[in-house]
């Protein structure tokens, strides 16, 4: 994995040449796919990174998986300019820091909730309203499931955690009675 700032420089210039063009959303969603295939087939990952394999080798076949997904010529460029830089292991830090990029500059921002169980339609879009109202921004949530939290959610915006979980609510309890 390279270091936190070259994937930050390469996620701005991809950023950059996606707002001119209009393409933010499609060349995420594109990057995504690459980066989820590429952690579903770890083998093919190994291949197109490991240094002892020739150059034209690893350059053919990200070709091949380049036309199987029909990615946009921006994407395609991207990855070919990864691969030739040697950085294509990179791939997971650069999608982050463009994902963090893009929503900065569509005014958005990411909010994790876990909750005990599934939100139903009408808690999840208030959740959502809140979050926004909290944040002045337009929010977009990502739901994961833990049965361990017995019950609330616990949500996290950026480095910033809202933990409104019953099973810290029972540990806090629990710490005032044993202080009592």
């Amino acid at each position: 994995m390279i270091a936190g700032s070259v994937a930050k420089r390469y996620a701005k210039a991809l950023v950059d040449v996606a707002a001119s063009g209009n393409e933010l959303e499609i060349v995420r969603q594109e990057l995504s796919d690459v980066a989820a295939l590429l952690r579903e087939h770890r083998e093919l990952q190994r291949f197109l990174v490991n240094p002892s394999i020739l150059r034209r080798d690893k350059v053919r076949i990200l070709e091949e998986v380049i036309a199987r997904l029909s990615l946009r010529p921006l994407t395609k460029s991207f990855l070919r300019i990864l691969q030739q830089a040697g950085r294509l292991q990179a791939l997971e830090g650069v999608l982050r820091a463009y994902e963090t990029m893009v929503d900065e500059r569509l005014g958005r921002v990411k909010a994790v909730v876990t909750t005990a169980a599934p939100l139903e339609g009408e808690a999840h879009e208030r959740l959502r309203q809140r979050l926004a109202e909290m944040t002045g921004k337009t929010v977009y949530l990502e739901v994961q499931l833990d049965t361990g939290l017995l019950g609330g959610l616990v949500t996290q915006i950026g480095s910033q955690v809202y933990d409104g979980s019953l099973r810290t609510r029972l540990a806090r309890l629990r710490q005032e009675l044993v202080r009592s």
